[in-house]
């Protein structure tokens, strides 16, 4: 939310003023598939291709990568259409292709870490988007060696979150006001053109309270969502007051943040 005013008594995430008050569940306006389309509009925010990755194995085997195995699936569909053109839950390919990226040895270095520590939880770490990539199996050349090229990527902050409730992409909608509650954050469902704006975040307990390090993570999002380049959330619809007034919240179970 970005307010003035009263920004130093509720932070740029609604810490202050959602720890005073608890918080109810309400019914989610962009749970479920149901008209979501099928490719971004012009005028709205664009979360098509963002897909969950997952390791599956260990280990890779040798060089070649001969047993490395990804696991890619369209965030918040139930369908995902692999390289063969064909729609099932998920697509497999050998590994994920960073190499256009141009990351830094330390964000390469992170960026494989959690992915590979999504081989022993099962659970995404990583959220990218790219194409698929045919080539020739080095080890059993009459095999389609499809990869992944990663033309964008997003990381999992949350040591102890989990990816559960609808996940959304959290932008600035340009609202600027006076007091809160704000409705200045746009919640675009992934993959969806379905939107909904609301008045901010609503996290749990450890990280419901303020602080002014630019480094602590309600800090690191609320600045994602500002300066444009937006945050990736899972979680559900939560209400609560501030000021004494209604304000409608998402939950915030896992948060991903865009490497740049």
């Amino acid at each position: 939310m970005r307010t003035f005013g009263l920004a130093f008594l509720c932070g740029a995430s609604l810490l202050a003023c959602t720890s005073d008050n608890n918080t109810t569940p309400g019914d989610d306006e962009l749970a479920g598939e149901h008209d979501d389309g099928e490719q971004a509009k012009a005028d709205g925010v664009d979360t098509f291709g963002l897909m969950t990755a997952v390791k599956v194995g260990k280990y890779e085997c040798n060089g070649l990568g001969s047993c490395t195995h990804v696991d890619l699936a369209r965030a918040g569909r139930t369908t995902t259409k692999c390289a063969d053109d064909t729609m099932k839950d998920s697509c497999s390919v050998r590994y994920l292709d960073f190499s256009a990226m141009h990351m830094t040895s330390g964000q390469l270095s992170d960026v494989s870490s959690k992915l590979e520590a999504s081989a022993n939880s099962g659970t995404a770490n990583l959220i990218v988007r790219g194409s698929y990539v045919h080539g020739t199996n080095p080890v059993y050349p009459g095999q389609d060696w499809v990869t992944f090229k990663v033309s964008e990527v997003w990381t999992a902050q949350m040591d102890d979150g989990s990816i559960s409730g609808t996940s959304v992409m959290i932008t600035d909608n340009g609202t600027r006001c006076f007091e809160p509650p704000c409705a200045a954050d746009r919640e675009t469902r992934l993959n969806s053109t379905r939107f909904v704006d609301i008045d901010g975040l609503d996290w749990p307990a450890p990280y419901d309270k303020l602080i002014t390090s630019p480094g602590y993570l309600p800090n690191r999002v609320s600045s994602a969502i500002s300066n444009g380049t937006g945050a990736i959330v899972f979680g559900d619809r939560t209400h609560g007051q501030i000021m004494h007034l209604p304000s409608t919240l998402r939950s915030v179970e896992q948060v991903f943040l865009k490497v740049k």
